[in-house]
């Protein structure tokens, strides 16, 4: 089944279905001495946002804030800011852009859609209408918070069915790392899920970081899950032939992070590492199951890098808090394997709060916010975040 979004398989349907930047010195030395040369700004063009990070004062890798928070446009600078994600099918900026994505794998509705089960991406809908942001804070040098709110079903063919269920309100706190490294932290209020008037008891939610790298000759046609102690790949699959398509591995036997590259030229271009926690979940105060997974995929202009939680018996109210890391480099070495290691030790685990957990300090600040924000009409339906920065 396709959802003729592309030549080649989609995300959807395969869950419906179950001019180089120079090898970067300072890549061979511990991440302490890494920081010395990786610097960020926070810039805004017109009415857009973007995040840029250098290298000894030189412009290398950038990143466009857009619709409810998400990633529009991830560039590559020193080649005429070259793009880095994989383009859209029909100029819409909702879907091959870094979001969230938060499905209800067990609710299905009775309209026939491609696929007919809840789903809410952090973008907007499948036409291309955005959710809705409501602020984006400076909150100091390095930290930017996303407040948003989606309220659309990604087919609005669903509105109906799906009538009643709430809202998904949503921080996402880009942090600017001295590493180079853009910290992504997804804090999330699991909805109440209504399909034809009735409440849905034990819903199976799927909390996706979607990351849809460019699959191109001049970008990147591999994908690495590990790599030896020089930087080479270990284990690693070709675009086109055999990445592997949602294979739902639990974090915890693996690399904790995966590389796109270009085959051949890996310590000699650019590529782009996604670092995950190992850890397995952990869960507070909820019977649910919570499982921290890694899938993959790959499509004719793109390849998925796709970390996220699986929530069986996920309960209304309760939250989600996930975290990962886009790590991109001029080239593989020694000290890259050991910069992801480390940044692998450090992530924030995933967790899941029930309902009724008593959270305290900065965390049970932004769940105030986010359930205060289940009622509110605030915020705009747009892609250019600048207006909104605070």
């Amino acid at each position: 089944m396709s959802d003729k979004r592309s030549t080649g398989p989609s995300r959807r349907a395969v869950l419906a279905t179950a001019a180089a930047l120079p090898l970067i010195a300072a890549a061979a030395a511990p991440a302490q001495a890494k920081a010395k040369g990786w610097s960020w700004k926070l810039l805004t063009d017109g009415a857009d946002v973007w995040q840029r990070n250098y290298w000894k004062g030189g412009e290398q890798f950038d990143f466009r804030l857009g619709g409810g928070g998400s990633v529009p446009q991830m560039r590559h600078c020193p080649t005429g800011y070259r793009p880095l994600l994989s383009p859209t099918y029909e100029g819409e900026e909702t879907d091959r852009v870094m979001q969230a994505v938060l499905w209800g794998l067990n609710v299905e509705a009775a309209t026939n859609v491609l696929d007919r089960r809840w789903n809410v991406n952090q973008a907007g809908t499948r036409p291309g209408a955005y959710q809705r942001t409501v602020r984006v804070e400076r909150t100091n040098s390095a930290t930017t918070d996303v407040w948003t709110i989606a309220d659309r079903q990604w087919y609005a063919e669903l509105v109906a069915d799906f009538a009643g269920s709430d809202a998904v309100p949503q921080l996402t706190r880009y942090t600017r790392l001295s590493s180079g490294a853009l910290e992504i932290r997804r804090v999330i209020r699991l909805p109440k899920v209504v399909n034809a008037g009735a409440t849905v008891a034990n819903v199976e939610f799927y909390l996706e970081n979607w990351l849809p790298f460019l699959r191109s000759a001049d970008a990147f046609t591999a994908l690495a899950l590990r790599l030896d102690a020089n930087g080479d790949p270990s284990e690693w699959y070709r675009a086109g032939e055999n990445i592997p398509y949602y294979p739902w591995t639990p974090t915890g036997g693996t690399s904790g992070y995966a590389m796109v590259y270009k085959e051949g030229a890996h310590r000699t271009t650019p590529n782009v590492a996604v670092v995950f926690s190992k850890n397995p979940g952990t869960k507070y105060a909820t019977s649910a199951v919570f499982e921290n997974v890694r899938n993959s995929m790959d499509w004719d202009t793109g390849i998925g890098i796709l970390p996220g939680a699986h929530i069986i018996g996920g309960e209304a109210n309760s939250i989600l808090d996930y975290t990962i890391r886009i790590a991109p480099n001029g080239g593989t070495s020694a000290g890259l394997v050991t910069n992801l290691n480390a940044q692998v030790a450090a992530i924030r685990p995933p967790a899941l709060y029930g309902p009724a957990y008593a959270l305290s300090g900065e965390l049970g600040t932004i769940a105030a916010r986010l359930r205060g924000y289940l009622i509110s009409a605030e915020g705009t339906r747009t892609n250019h975040l600048a207006p909104l920065l605070a």
